[in-house]
């Protein structure tokens, strides 16, 4: 007769142990006692008998009984398991019903440990007496188990919420580790120090995709063993609270989801950045979400919600018509704007279209300067680092001062030539640390993006020539920026109701009017009005 040997265990730990081994070696014995051929072995690794998984249909045991039903094995197939609760450790009435269904179908349920067979038409008093208080002790004992597993982390949640430093699991972020004993979290610094970095770029306009390629291009190590940065992976970081220290308690039975518990607890986790840069970075992709949502890679309209009709105040409704070559072979842009109440016959009557290619060059040639602060251009990375070569510069520069003088006061005291020597070793050594401070802080003001009006004015020259690049991705990046600022300086440009005006406001009230005198298109030209406290 046919047999199939079924095995189980639940918790990875047994996944190590002995459990297949003698479960194996249990059910194999008992085969060859009982001159059964063994057709095949099922294993059930990791997999939960007190949830009922195993006999689900994603458990290898409910699979083969699936199998059995359909006609894939003859009636008085065996299987084979070590004890009852191998095949369950449900409750007494589900464990009966599941054995009465399976004989049903021609199953024979061999229990190694007992020596007993369970078959269609077998079930004497004595034999459902058995299965029922096997069950009952199976599942009573995996109950306790379970409960006294979540009672431990019940008490260790209260004792968290009551401000104690514990560590619940090795569990971590990627930027974190556990470490001495007792244990306590730390962060490994140098992905910390990524992970601010990835925050730092949102800030000044980069989105996950470019942030990725910069980390790529530049080599930097992932945390696993990706082979490289993944767009996917920025945004995982970006919306994690556990960058801000925070963990949020859960509980999961196996096979079930995991279903949060209580609020989530502050400072469980050494925090990578602070809840202000957190804050500015969500807000940046916010916006921008709102900015580019349908442009894809393109980001075409950066007057995206700034833009108003001067008349009804509705948006102005960016249309998108390419470019076409003019006769003299210009290549000119026709995209343009237009207040969407009056395209969509809502009763506004500025029906004007405004280049907006030209309007775009004309509102960042009066703002973009401004727009752009030293801020915009700091490389906080590279401040990082600067700052902490200061603070060496500056603790080895005192060490110098305070050691030449015990060697001057040594030589008042002594005239010795040696305390002479020293003194002026260490003072010269002082005066050395105290040049180089001078020059770390001039690379400090330039890591900031604090440059003089004639090389302000050059980067942004640079970065006029960026935002229509060939090359996609610096394009993009450039215009993001650019965007950010535009909107963090201006509250609206609103056109009309003549078709050669724009009104703009700050956001702080102060305004500005920008008129095109003559030409269009790329010809226009335009002439500017500014409110005398426009530029500060």
């Amino acid at each position: 007769m046919d047999a199939v040997i079924y095995v189980r265990w639940s918790s990875a730990e047994q996944s190590h142990g002995s459990s297949r081994a003698r479960q194996l070696d249990v059910c194999r014995h008992y085969a060859a006692s009982r001159n059964l051929r063994v057709v095949r072995t099922i294993i059930d690794e990791g997999v939960s008998g007190f949830s009922g998984k195993n006999v689900s249909a994603s458990g290898k045991l409910g699979q083969f009984i699936a199998e059995v039903a359909g006609g894939a094995f003859p009636a008085g197939i065996v299987v084979i398991a070590e004890k009852i609760d191998r095949l369950s450790r449900e409750e007494p009435v589900t464990v009966f019903r599941w054995m009465i269904d399976v004989t049903e179908m021609g199953v024979v349920v061999a229990l190694a440990d007992r020596d007993r067979q369970f078959r269609r038409g077998g079930f004497e008093m004595s034999s459902i007496f058995e299965v029922v208080v096997g069950a009952q002790l199976s599942h009573e004992e995996s109950k306790k188990k379970s409960d006294r597993l979540a009672a431990a982390w019940e008490r260790k949640r209260d004792r968290l919420l009551r401000g104690e430093p514990l560590v619940l699991t090795r569990r971590a972020p990627a930027w974190v580790e556990v470490v001495g004993d007792p244990p306590r979290f730390a962060l490994i610094e140098e992905r910390a120090a990524i992970v601010r970095r990835i925050f730092e770029e949102t800030v000044a306009g980069y989105g996950k995709h470019s942030i990725a390629r910069r980390l790529n291009l530049e080599g930097v190590a992932t945390f696993g063993l990706a082979s490289g940065w993944h767009s996917s992976y920025i945004q995982k970081i970006l919306e994690s609270a556990t960058v801000l220290g925070e963990m949020q308690p859960g509980r999961k039975a196996r096979g079930t989801p995991r279903e949060l518990v209580g609020d989530p607890i502050a400072g469980y986790y050494p925090p990578a950045i602070d809840a202000d840069l957190h804050a500015r970075a969500r807000q940046s992709m916010r916006a921008r979400s709102r900015r580019v949502a349908g442009r894809g890679r393109r980001l075409v309209n950066i007057l995206s919600g700034v833009a108003k009709c001067a008349a009804c105040g509705a948006k102005m409704t960016f249309r998108g018509k390419g470019e076409r070559v003019r006769a003299d072979g210009a290549i000119v842009n026709e995209d343009y704007l237009v207040c969407d109440s009056y395209q969509r016959g809502r009763g506004c009557a500025n029906g004007h279209h405004y280049n907006y290619r030209a309007w775009e060059t004309a509102l960042l040639n009066a703002v973009l300067a401004q727009a752009m602060g030293d801020e915009h251009f700091t490389s906080q990375q590279e401040v990082r680092a600067l700052e902490v070569e200061r603070a060496e510069s500056v603790r080895r520069r005192e060490a110098a001062k305070r050691k030449a003088e015990v060697a001057m006061d040594l030589f008042l005291e002594t005239t010795r030539p040696e305390a002479k020597a020293a003194w002026q070793r260490l003072s010269a050594e002082a005066d050395g640390l105290e040049a180089a401070l001078a020059t770390l802080k001039k690379r400090i003001l330039a890591a900031r993006g604090v440059v003089s009006p004639a090389e302000h004015q050059k980067r942004i020259v640079d970065l006029f020539d960026q935002m229509v690049a060939h090359d996609e991705d610096l394009r993009f990046e450039a215009r993001s920026r650019v965007m950010e600022a535009v909107h963090g300086l201006i509250g609206s440009m609103r056109f009309g109701p003549a078709a050669n005006l724009a009104e703009v406001t700050t956001k702080g009230g102060l305004g500005a009017t920008i008129e095109c005198v003559s030409g269009k298109g790329p010809d226009a030209e335009f002439y500017y009005r500014y409110d005398p406290r426009f530029f500060g």
